[in-house]
């Protein structure tokens, strides 16, 4: 085996340890995130969950030396970990590429998300605590999103069920479209009202 084929073959040894690592620490998190079901809405849970698992895995790499640097590679190690669990290899480019950016604030500092997961151990509660931190924010709950998310077949339903009574009613077909779209927009502006409702930040 030449020099290059060595440092290739370490590197992804370096990778797949990484990864396993990162497995591994979010198994061990599990339990305290089922105990208190916490309910974030699940762009936000995947989001804060992948940042945390390149910042645990940008730590454990740190050990390892090569040229590349480990906050990088902990990224590379998400890619491949995202890639394994069945992403495609271009959409798991991308996704990585937004989270390194909006891994960092607009000051450059990193963001609690990817810091928690640099400083985490194994089964020490951190993940469930950086939820928590992150419900503060009403509108990152997941009771909102659902309910709007719910909305849409609901309004696909009654409009359809209000063009198919206007037409037996006897209204032109025109008529009937119009009294179908205003259930449906009637419906999902319901939703909306009730979301910025439950959303809504006292002052």
């Amino acid at each position: 085996m030449t020099t290059t084929e060595s440092e290739s073959a370490f590197a992804l040894q370096v990778l797949d340890a990484c990864v396993a690592h990162g497995r591994q620490l979010l198994a061990s998190q599990l339990p305290a995130l089922e105990s208190q079901k916490l309910d974030l809405m699940p762009s936000l849970r995947d989001l804060a969950t992948q940042l945390y698992l390149a910042g645990a895995m940008w730590r454990f790499g740190e050990q390892f030396d090569l040229p590349s640097a480990a906050r990088d590679r902990g990224f590379i190690c998400l890619m491949s970990m995202l890639i394994s669990d069945g992403m495609n290899a271009d959409k798991a480019h991308k996704r990585v590429a937004e989270l390194n950016r909006l891994s960092r604030s607009s000051e450059g500092h990193d963001l609690p998300a990817i810091a928690s997961g640099y400083a985490a151990q194994l089964g020490d509660g951190s993940l469930a605590r950086l939820f928590v931190t992150l419900l503060a924010d009403p509108k990152a709950a997941g009771v909102p999103y659902r309910l709007l998310d719910y909305s849409k077949p609901v309004a696909a339903i009654l409009t359809a069920a209000g063009f198919g009574i206007a037409l037996l009613l006897g209204r032109s077909f025109g008529e009937a479209c119009a009294v179908g779209l205003v259930v449906g927009i009637s419906t999902l502006g319901c939703a909306l009202a009730i979301y910025w409702r439950m959303v809504k930040v006292e002052k």
